[in-house]
């Protein structure tokens, strides 16, 4: 089949304008990225939090330097294609300062040169923070552990509204058995929560701390200032078809 010049013409425009169109749309920007670098007034970690929409960018510049720490706002912020530029509005000593970035992003990397007003340029690399990966954490989980009052076996009951941690802490000492309710957080993979205990009509608040891996979390149990010792809590496993 002979194709017309005129509909040749049309094809290859239209590849040039999809490939124009890929080339032009715009990296993703948005997230937390972390930097440091060591400017003329010494080190700086900072910590951009970046928002787009429809090709402009704002968010905060967060720093932290000689342990001071400081929020400015982002603005004039664009992004083309993988092409970033934003300004970040500073105030040093009083006096107003603008600091112009501009560069390339590549996946969870930007590499970024930093105008500080007409004090100094220097490059920089910020690097995306990953979002934590998402813990299941509610049900039943068991541990059993010694301490200076004998073996402990407990079974934790964990429910998560977001970030909020409720639920139980039920033990048995010894044949003596008791539930109590506890709260905490959950951030990431960390888990902290509280359980009030009572022992001989005086009640102790029992601090845990720990790391969630899979169906295992490794606990440090704080009992008031009594005692401190680790445990490993283990998720039970519900019977199929439940």
């Amino acid at each position: 089949m002979k194709l017309s010049i005129h509909f040749k013409v049309l094809l290859l425009t239209s590849a040039l304008l999809a490939g124009l169109g890929n080339s032009l749309r715009a990296a993703d920007a948005a997230g937390k990225w972390k930097s440091e670098f060591t400017t003329q007034i010494g080190p700086m970690k900072y910590t951009y939090n970046l928002k787009t929409d429809d090709g402009k960018v704002t968010g905060q510049a967060i720093r932290e330097r000689d342990g001071e720490t400081a929020t400015n706002q982002i603005t004039e912020g664009k992004i083309t294609g993988d092409d970033i530029s934003f300004v970040e509005q500073s105030k040093i000593q009083d006096q107003d300062i603008r600091i112009e970035y501009t560069g390339k992003i590549t996946g969870d990397e930007m590499k970024l040169t930093r105008k500080v007003g007409d004090f100094g340029t220097i490059d920089i690399v910020a690097k995306r923070e990953k979002a934590p990966a998402s813990v299941t954490i509610a049900g039943k989980w068991q541990s059993d552990f010694d301490t200076q009052i004998g073996l402990q076996k407990y079974v934790y009951e964990f429910k998560l509204d977001g970030e909020n941690l409720t639920g139980t802490a039920a033990h048995d000492l010894n044949g003596e058995k008791a539930t109590a309710d506890i709260k905490g957080k959950v951030t990431g993979g960390d888990i902290t929560f509280t359980e009030p205990f009572k022992f001989q009509d005086q009640t102790i608040d029992i601090t845990y701390t720990g790391k969630i891996n899979g169906d295992e979390i490794k606990f440090t149990r704080k009992v008031g200032d009594f005692a401190t010792e680790d445990l490993v809590a283990h998720r039970v496993k519900e019977p199929a078809g439940k």
